[in-house]
C-alpha cells in the first residue's frame, strides 16, 4: 500500500522540482537583463586567498593574522604539512653581506640552529671566520650544520666547511644605499679610520666625488663591499666584462638563492618555500639599524660611483634580475603567502614590544594553507632581539667548556 502511495506521489514531486527550477531561471534572467544582482553569499572584505578559488583582497580591519587563520578551513592537512617538514634543509651556509639585512639574516639562521638542535659554526673569537684554525673543533664524528658570521666567499672554502648536501644562500642591496648606510655606520659606530678623516661636512657627496683623495682602496667598507664578500678578485678591471659575466654566472650555480635586500619579505618566503621551511624560521624582527640623515645623489654623483664601485652594480643588477625571474616562476599563491606573512610580521612585532611583558605568555599562530600551526614566545622575542656578537658569545659557550 505505501508503495501504491509512493508511486502516485512521484509525478508530484517531480513536478513542484520542475516548476522551482524554472521559477529560479526567470528570475536569474530577469534581474541579468535590468542590471541587478543577486546577494552575494561571500562579502569582499572577507574573501582572501585563505579560501581557495578567491583572489586576494586585505585582511577586515581589526582582524590579526592568527585571527584570521583560526576561522578559515586551511587546504593543506596537518598530516601533509609534517611529511614535508621531515624534507626541510637544515645544511645552510649564509654569506653574510656587509650592510645588507645580513644581522638579521644572521639572527634568523642561529635561531633555526638552536631550534633544530644543529651544531652552528663560530669562530673561536670574534665575528669573522676567514681560515680553518679559527673554527671550534666539535667532537669526533660530529660536523658543523649551519653557517652564517662573515667572511668572504671561495667555493672550495665554502664547501670544506659543511656537508656535502649544504646549500649556499647570500643577499644582495642596492649600492647606492647600501654605501651611504655602510659609511656612517662605519664612521660612527667603529670609528674606521678613513671615514673620520673624510670632512663631515658633505660626508658623503666628499667620498662620491673625490675618491682618491678619500677612498683610495679597490675594496673598502664604501666601495665595491659586496664584490670582495663574493670573492672577486682585487684589481679587476670595470671594463673586462666578460670575465666578470663569468664569475657572476659560477656564483649563480653556487648559490641556490641570493636573496635582494628591497624585496626582503618576498625573499624570505621564496627562501622558505626552497627550504620547506616554517614561517616560525623566517620571521623577524629588524635590527642594527644605524640611523642618518637621508642623502640625495644627482646623477653625475651616481654616475661617478658607479665607476668607481662597479663591481656592487654589476652584481646587484645581476642578481635582481635572476631573482625577478625565479618571481616570475613561482606559484599563483605566491604574493598571497607574501601578504600573509607580512600580516604575521606585524603581530610578532606587536607581541615582542608589548609593554606589559607578562600579560600574553605566547602568540598561537593556527594552521594556514602554508604552514602548520606554531607559537612565538617570549623566548623567540628575546633571541631575535639579541645583538650578533652577544649571540655568538652566548652559543660559543655551548661549544667551548
Amino acid at each position: 500500500m505505501k508503495d501504491k502511495n509512493s508511486l502516485k506521489s512521484a509525478p508530484k514531486i517531480v513536478f513542484w522540482l520542475s516548476f522551482f527550477v524554472i521559477v529560479f531561471a526567470c528570475i536569474t534572467i530577469t534581474t541579468d537583463s535590468l542590471g541587478y544582482k543577486l546577494p552575494v553569499l561571500v562579502p569582499d572584505n572577507y574573501k582572501s586567498s585563505f579560501l581557495p578559488g578567491f583572489q586576494y583582497s586585505q585582511l577586515p580591519e581589526n582582524r590579526s593574522a592568527h585571527n584570521v587563520i583560526s576561522k578559515v578551513e586551511a587546504t593543506q592537512s596537518t598530516a601533509n604539512l609534517s611529511r614535508a617538514r621531515k624534507n626541510l634543509t637544515t645544511h645552510v651556509a649564509f654569506l653574510k653581506v656587509h650592510k645588507a639585512g645580513s644581522t638579521t639574516m644572521q639572527n634568523l639562521f642561529f635561531r633555526f640552529g638552536l631550534r633544530h638542535n644543529l651544531n652552528i659554526l663560530l669562530p673561536k673569537s670574534g665575528n669573522y671566520l676567514n681560515v680553518a684554525s679559527q673554527k671550534i673543533p666539535l667532537k669526533p664524528g660530529e660536523h658543523y650544520d649551519v653557517f652564517a658570521c662573515h667572511t668572504v666567499y671561495r667555493k672550495q672554502w665554502f664547501d670544506s666547511l659543511l656537508p656535502a648536501d649544504s646549500v649556499y644562500i647570500g643577499i644582495v642591496r642596492e649600492p647606492v644605499s647600501r654605501m651611504i648606510s655602510s659609511a656612517y655606520y662605519y664612521r660612527d659606530v667603529f670609528g674606521v679610520g678613513y671615514l673620520k678623516r673624510t670632512p663631515q661636512a658633505n660626508f658623503i657627496h666628499n667620498l662620491v666625488n673625490f675618491p682618491e683623495k678619500y677612498d683610495t682602496g679597490f675594496f673598502s667598507h664604501t666601495r665595491n663591499s659586496m664584490g670582495k664578500d663574493f670573492g672577486f678578485q682585487r684589481g679587476i678591471q670595470q671594463t673586462n666584462k666578460t670575465q666578470i659575466k663569468k664569475y657572476l654566472d659560477q656564483l649563480n650555480s653556487q648559490f641556490l638563492l641570493v636573496l635582494v635586500m628591497e624585496k626582503f619579505d618576498e625573499s624570505l618566503v621564496m627562501m622558505k618555500r626552497v627550504l620547506n621551511w616554517s614561517f616560525i624560521d623566517i620571521i623577524y624582527l629588524k635590527t642594527n639599524s644605524h640611523k642618518h640623515n637621508p642623502i640625495v645623489l644627482n646623477a653625475t654623483e651616481k654616475a661617478t660611483f658607479r665607476r668607481t664601485s662597479f663591481l656592487d652594480f654589476e652584481i646587484y643588477e645581476y642578481f635582481s634580475d635572476v631573482f625577478e625571474k625565479k618571481l616570475n616562476q613561482t606559484e599563483l599563491d605566491f604574493y598571497d603567502e607574501v601578504a600573509f606573512f607580512k600580516t604575521l610580521l606585524d603581530q610578532v612585532s606587536e607581541f615582542c614590544f608589548k609593554k606589559n611583558k607578562s600579560e600574553t605568555l605566547g602568540l598561537s599562530i593556527q594552521q594556514s594553507k602554508w604552514d602548520g600551526k606554531f607559537q612565538v614566545t617570549k623566548s623567540d622575542c628575546e633571541w631575535m632581539q639579541t645583538k650578533e656578537i652577544a649571540f655568538i658569545t652566548k652559543l660559543r659557550k655551548k661549544y667551548i667548556r
